[in-house]
């Protein structure tokens, strides 16, 4: 009876000190598994800037050209308009229409 007592009792020392040992190594590997997603983290909230520094830029790019496309169709409307008025002026008459 009391070889069974002490057997168990060996037993569940030797059980929870394997327990407490694996537990403190594990510990170890979720703070190493933790610092690697923080700098994962880091990485792609870098990359997320990255992104919206370029689509700022792209926007910028867009706004210029729409302003360069409005100065040009001015111009050519104008063109069009002393064109027209130049051959009213040496009078061309209007081309037929295809009614």
């Amino acid at each position: 009876m009391h070889v069974d007592l002490l057997s168990s009792g060996i037993n569940a020392l030797v059980v929870g000190g394997v327990g407490l040992l694996l537990a403190w190594l594990a510990k170890g590997q979720f703070e190493t598994i933790k610092a690697a997603f923080e700098t994962i983290d880091r990485r792609f909230e870098a990359i997320d800037r990255r992104f919206e520094a370029i689509e700022t830029r792209i926007d910028r790019l867009e706004e210029r050209l729409e302003a360069r496309m409005d100065t040009f169709q001015a111009s050519l409307d104008g063109m069009r308009s002393d064109l027209t008025q130049v051959a009213l002026a040496v009078g061309a008459r209007p081309r037929a229409t295809n009614r």
